[in-house]
């Protein structure tokens, strides 16, 4: 089967969209987790971080299986990060009255009084990354990588029997 020249170039460009964004996934971890060392938040992974990012920024307790969704990762990996935050005082872990079986979560006062550090992580980690992006470049590159992710999760939905 032969294929055109602009179509050649056009899986080499997806080819290398999906590599560099592999790459940047790494780059942002270990940013995030020496910026995380830095500002005396010792003991937290980058992906610990984003549970308690998501909990500062919801409206009142999440279900742990909510922030699973949320993140794109399984309930076992959230319950994993859930009983080291819980062990170190980050997060409060509660049962549901709606829902005896599901547990609520929500930061803790300790929480609460580091989230300027937190949100320091964050905001460096973003100036960094989209240093030099003009407003509308990001909102074009949001949108692109937005389309991406739910291309491939609806593809592993369809899959899955979910």
């Amino acid at each position: 089967m032969s294929i055109s020249k602009t179509e050649r170039e056009w899986r080499r460009r997806q080819t290398r969209a999906m590599v560099v964004l592999g790459r940047l996934h790494r780059v942002i971890e270990r940013r995030a987790g020496e910026l995380l060392v830095a500002q005396g938040l010792h003991g937290i992974t980058p992906a610990q971080a984003n549970v308690m990012m998501l909990l500062f920024q919801a409206t009142g307790p999440m279900r742990a299986r909510s922030v699973a969704r949320t993140m794109g990762v399984s309930e076992v990996t959230v319950g994993r990060f859930v009983q080291a935050l819980v062990r170190e005082g980050w997060i409060d872990r509660r049962v549901d009255p709606g829902d005896r079986r599901a547990k609520l979560l929500e930061p803790t006062a300790k929480a609460y009084g580091a989230l300027p550090r937190f949100i320091q992580v964050s905001n460096t980690v973003l100036d960094a990354a989209f240093e030099g992006i003009e407003p509308g470049a990001g909102a074009i590159l949001s949108e692109a990588v937005s389309r991406i992710n739910q291309n491939l999760e609806g593809d592993v939905m369809e899959g899955d029997g979910s």
